[in-house]
């Protein structure tokens, strides 16, 4: 059942790509006849200021249907308005996928990330066998509160750690109300999975203020689209593979969709699924831009060609370019889902504790 929650994740996404169409053609004048949530037949409406508001049958996705999108003969038609204006409303719905991707990623830390703070408490979470923290006795649930008589914090204990390697170092265990001292020597060569001296921290939930989490969320849109666009460079480079580049479908989303939600279910951590949501929404902010017929971008071309030429190519022309597209675009949005389920995508790592030094 996890895999249904692909389907609120991807109508919020395309709700908020067609609200921004429907607010800039609203803005520019553009008559808007119906504003969707869902897809036909419609289940019920209102209608007010001309414009009908709709809840469909099909919980997927949204639409905005304006007059003479392709007629420019009829007053108050999207292809009547000026170029400018056309092109705006063309671009607003990547502009708002966009925007919900900085949302999306800002609330990966305003709910939090699981880390552990620098300046909090060393508190053990586990002991690994035969490492020196269990030849010194050292039990989850103990807190490290000096190093050779020095307080520390996490930061400084594995600062000081990492200057004492294969070298005696006493700290200061505190368990319950009793605080005792125990010697032991960092390793410089542990082994794979281990910290220096084979324990891990015990974390928390790492959150930031609204306005820092807010120009995070931002930096981390920015950087994933500018891993997206690098890709083609990449794989020239050969600094990826393939295989790493693969596009995925509807079918790939569900499924890591699926796997995400499980994560939430079993830890109670849900910045996995913002994630989620800042990556699915960065990538349709760049997909739907990109120069394909019956895409925004597709018809964004056309506008660009209309200024280049200083006159607009046919209606009946653009419009058949665009049926064409359509037919192509699901043939291929077909094939791609079909290799995801031939070929799954791997699961993904949300990570989890890490040792310390």
């Amino acid at each position: 059942m996890n895999i249904l929650w692909f389907v609120p994740i991807l109508s919020v996404m395309m709700f908020v790509h067609e609200f921004g169409h429907f607010i800039t053609a609203r803005m520019s004048g553009i008559t808007v006849l119906e504003f969707g949530f869902g897809l036909p037949p419609r289940l019920w409406g209102f209608k007010r200021n001309g414009v009908i508001y709709s809840i469909n049958w099909i919980p997927f996705g949204a639409f905005v249907k304006m007059l003479g999108e392709e007629d420019p003969s009829a007053p108050g038609s999207f292809a009547s308005k000026p170029r400018g204006i056309r092109a705006i409303v063309l671009s607003a719905g990547s502009a708002m996928n966009f925007l919900l991707a900085v949302v999306a990623f800002s609330m990966v830390y305003i709910v939090g990330v699981p880390g552990v703070a620098p300046d909090s408490a060393v508190t053990v979470a586990e002991v690994a066998p035969d490492s020196p923290a269990q030849q010194a006795g050292l039990q989850p649930g103990d807190v490290i509160v000096g190093f050779d008589g020095q307080p520390v914090n996490v930061q400084s204990f594995r600062d000081a750690t990492t200057a004492h390697l294969d070298q005696p170092i006493q700290i200061d265990v505190q368990r319950g109300e009793q605080t005792q001292t125990a010697t032991l020597t960092p390793r410089s060569n542990p082994p794979d999975g281990q910290g220096a001296i084979g324990i891990v921290i015990s974390g928390g939930l790492i959150r930031l203020s609204p306005l820092v989490a807010l120009q995070q969320g931002l930096n981390q849109t920015v950087h994933v689209i500018g891993v997206t666009l690098s890709v083609p460079k990449m794989l020239l480079e050969g600094t990826i593979a393939p295989s790493d580049a693969r596009l995925v479908g509807l079918v790939g989303m569900a499924q890591a969709t699926s796997e995400t939600v499980s994560y939430v279910a079993d830890t109670g951590f849900w910045y996995p699924l913002f994630v989620l949501t800042g990556l699915f929404s960065a990538g349709l902010s760049i997909a739907n831009m990109l120069p394909i017929p019956a895409l925004d971008g597709g018809r964004l071309f056309f506008v660009i060609l209309e200024w280049i030429r200083g006159r607009r190519i046919p209606p009946e022309r653009e419009a058949a370019y665009h049926f064409v597209g359509i037919v192509v675009l699901l043939t291929i949005m077909v094939i791609i889902s079909f290799n995801d389920l031939l070929s799954p995508m791997p699961a993904i790592n949300w990570g989890g504790p890490t040792p310390t030094p």
